[in-house]
């Protein structure tokens, strides 16, 4: 089991944990609407893109 965790950790980036984990509370729920704004954005997006081809 402990060769497949070892696997599974050479693939992890430690260093966008350690920038997470230095923001405050505030900064990380910022970042994380940001990027759901841009999904709900890209979902808008994509919705007029299927409907301009349908018309």
């Amino acid at each position: 089991m402990d060769d497949v965790i070892a696997l599974y950790k050479r693939d992890i980036d430690m260093t966008l944990i350690r920038e997470r984990l230095a923001m405050s509370v505030e900064q990380r729920f910022a970042t994380y609407l940001d990027a759901l704004r841009l999904v709900e954005e890209l979902q808008r997006a994509g919705r007029a893109a299927r409907e301009a081809a349908q018309a």
